[in-house]
């Protein structure tokens, strides 16, 4: 990076009020929104002196998209978060916008190799993608088109609270590597990190072109959103290396929007090369992140050790996450996720596992608790639930029935109802919410959703659900099988039940625990 010679200061002058009422219809209780307006992509996720930084994609003037700018919240325990003053407000905001600030990744520069700290103060620095709607010279000197997309630098001295852009050199990137040259309009979202063992930054969407991946299994839509990190495998000293890659369209099987894919491998500072049975024949297939509609633009956390790597979701879609009938906010983040590698049936698999202050929030005894050595075909009413709850549920794969599922936030009668739960000859995990309530505000809404779930070694499914107001979140046997879904049901959709279709269901084992909301 160049000498700073010219800089402008963007941040709020407002901060957000504490006392804010998080109590309204479809509010998440125990997942990050904003008080109000547009969100979606988390983006400069970042653990630094205590604290997690959620940077995410934000229209300060509006619950539909526009006006992108960084949105900012802060936590100790990726639990109760504090929504912060914005971060990056697009330029112009109030009038005619010039430059907006699309996704991007953080990082804590405590060698100080940007030359940005100053008095001995750790540099935050954000690469990010500007975005400009109007062609323009810029204050770097430097011109771009109408629509270009390019990539640039911010830099904080207050631990992320104000943020300076650097308009002396701004785009650091300017432009596509050749031949990608004619594709300025989709040039976006840079991740950075440093690479200890080459010891320099690398950059997804690089800032010297040197190598390419891809493209491989899922291609339906545009890449984006990028990332690449090491995770440990097995819990053991060896490691490999993971690239997620978001897809819109084109996400995973029976969804109609987006989806986040990943690839393992390895990576040397320069190139990532993915082992061979992480790639499909024919692009068939793919690794998927997440089997459900609603978890998209995932991004990792920088300055957390490999062994406590974490990654937050946007939990909506693309087609039709403008239209979702929340008030006065849009969105909602998915439960932060720990990451890890396991061998599953011989193959190095993403697993992940929800990560929150569960010991703060969720009942130590369980609000429900049955078990089966035979359940048999039909149903059984358990408890009400309320509207936040988590289920832990397990069953014998060697049953005799079609499917065993539980219902979720039903009415009384349950024809309003979300279903959750699995198929024996598919061995497939599935969500169904056709009736889960308002699906009304989009025709693709009311849809099945699958993944693929072995039983484990000793011949259980075991699943866990994580319920909020609005969202249903299900991790499946060590967690390498997830699938989100929004919901919107009644408010007096707090019911629930156990149901085997086909046949009787055997080893049933069933736990609901309450979970209390984290803006109280």
């Amino acid at each position: 990076m160049a000498r700073l010679l010219k800089a402008v200061t963007v941040c709020a002058l407002a901060g957000i009020a504490h006392a804010f009422n998080y109590d309204q219809p479809y509010r998440g209780q125990y997942h990050f929104s904003p008080q109000k307006n547009w969100m979606n992509d988390p983006n400069g996720l970042l653990y630094h002196n205590g604290t997690y930084h959620l940077f995410f994609q934000y229209n300060p003037g509006g619950i539909e998209w526009g006006n992108i700018s960084w949105g900012h919240a802060t936590s100790e325990d990726l639990t109760h978060w504090e929504e912060q003053p914005v971060a990056l407000l697009a330029r112009g905001y109030g009038s005619d916008v010039t430059e907006m600030y699309f996704s991007g990744s953080a990082v804590a520069d405590v060698n100080n190799t940007s030359g940005f700290g100053k008095d001995g103060k750790t540099p935050l620095v954000a690469m990010y993608t500007s975005y400009y709607p109007v062609a323009q010279t810029l204050p770097s000197g430097q011109t771009v088109q109408e629509d270009q997309q390019s990539q640039s630098i911010a830099y904080s001295l207050d631990d992320g609270l104000t943020w300076t852009t650097y308009d002396a050199a701004n785009p650091v990137i300017p432009n596509p590597p050749q031949p990608y040259q004619a594709q300025y309009q989709n040039f976006r979202d840079p991740f950075v990190f440093w690479h200890d063992e080459s010891h320099k930054w690398v950059v997804v969407t690089n800032w010297k072109l040197v190598s390419e991946f891809g493209p491989y299994n899922a291609q339906g839509g545009v890449w984006e959103c990028p990332g690449l990190f090491k995770l440990p495998l097995d819990g053991g000293s060896s490691t490999k290396w993971v690239i997620t890659s978001g897809l819109n369209p084109g996400g995973p099987p029976g969804t109609v929007g987006s989806g986040t894919q990943y690839f393992v491998g390895e990576f040397d500072g320069t190139t990532f090369t993915p082992d061979a049975d992480t790639v499909y024949p024919g692009n068939s297939t793919a690794n998927w992140m997440d089997w459900g509609p609603d978890f998209y633009a995932a991004a990792g956390y920088n300055g957390l050790s490999i062994k406590d790597h974490v990654h937050i979701g946007w939990m909506n879609n693309w087609q039709y996450g403008a239209n979702i009938p929340t008030y006065p906010w849009r969105s909602a983040m998915a439960i932060p996720r720990h990451l890890a590698l396991k061998t599953i049936n011989n193959k190095t698999t993403l697993v992940q596992q929800p990560q929150e202050a569960w010991s703060s929030i969720s009942s130590k005894h369980p609000l429900y608790s049955r078990t089966y050595s035979t359940f048999s075909e039909g149903s059984t009413n358990a408890s009400t639930t309320g509207e936040t709850f988590r289920v832990d549920l397990s069953f014998s794969a060697t049953s005799k029935a079609s499917t065993f599922a539980i219902a979720l936030r039903a009415s009384a009668n349950f024809t309003e109802q979300t279903l959750a739960g699995y198929d024996f000859a598919k061995q497939q995990i599935f969500l169904d919410r056709t009736k889960s309530g308002d699906v009304s505000f989009d025709n693709t809404f009311a849809s099945v959703y699958h993944g693929p779930l072995v039983p484990d070694s000793t011949g259980m499914v075991r699943l866990s659900i994580f319920v909020d107001r609005s969202s249903v979140e299900v991790f499946g046997g060590q967690g390498e099988t997830t699938l989100t879904a929004q919901i919107f049901p009644s408010n007096d959709a707090v019911h629930a039940r156990l149901v085997s279709t086909g046949g009787a269901t055997e080893d049933v084992r069933v736990d609901v625990h309450n979970i209390t909301s984290t803006w109280n």
